[in-house]
């Protein structure tokens, strides 16, 4: 749930889950901050009183199967702003979104869960016409479930969530070679990919078909590529 505080707290029932013995609610999280863990009551309260009014607020609740939380009283955040995201949507060749009532100057930002935190890849200037907007933006999905959403943040400040978005792109995983590394890695198709050392330190970053690592010390190190973590060991 999105929308912008001012100046009320929001209330959440929590029934209980199937098995009747524990609630449905396991984490609650106030703009990527987790702020309660399996509530052990049949309604709580979220505390917003922490933000500005007018601050931007974007509500999660994971829940257990069978059961689903409710929001008492939404309308304390709903927004002020006629902007809307119209439609939200990802096929095999890009992300598409339509909005309405857009101010000048705005800012979309596409969000892709990589590695189990949301990662900003790419900005896209607002059309900034009030009426219906359309946008696509290429992205590069990794094998199986993606995920994505769109931030956009208005000129006068203001930030809206999109709803997330579900997209299986069934491909081959990306492989690469070799794990005894001289100084190039080459992998299967044109990817995202991050390495780091033993230690945790990022040594490289990019996209590409390949990465040259000629100057790396020799070494284990950890490759993220396409959602997933490999190791190799540079020679």
């Amino acid at each position: 749930m999105t929308g912008e505080y001012q100046g009320k707290n929001i209330y959440v029932q929590n029934p209980l889950s199937p098995d009747k013995v524990n609630f449905c609610t396991t984490e609650v999280y106030l703009n990527e901050k987790l702020v309660n863990s399996h509530p052990k009551t049949s309604a709580f309260e979220i505390d917003l009183s922490r933000l500005n009014i007018g601050d931007p607020v974007f509500i999660k609740i994971i829940h257990k199967e069978g059961c689903v939380p409710k929001i008492i009283n939404p309308q304390v955040i709903r927004s002020k702003s006629k902007f809307r995201f119209l439609s939200v949507y990802a096929d095999a060749i890009a992300i598409h979104w339509s909005t309405t009532g857009e101010l000048p100057y705005g800012k979309f930002f596409i969000e892709h869960y990589v590695n189990k935190k949301w990662t900003n890849i790419a900005t896209v200037s607002g059309k900034g016409s009030f009426e219906s907007n359309q946008y696509n933006f290429k992205p590069n999905h990794h094998t199986g479930e993606n995920k994505y959403r769109i931030k956009y943040a208005q000129s006068d400040g203001r930030i809206f969530f999109s709803r997330i978005i579900d997209y299986f792109y069934n491909v081959e995983p990306v492989s690469f070679y070799p794990t005894r590394v001289d100084d190039k890695i080459t992998f299967s198709r044109e990817t995202s990919y991050r390495i780091v050392d033993s230690f945790g330190n990022e040594v490289a970053k990019g996209e590409g078909k390949g990465v040259q690592l000629g100057n790396l010390k020799p070494g284990l190190y950890f490759l993220y590529i396409d959602n997933r973590e490999e190791k190799f060991v540079k020679k």
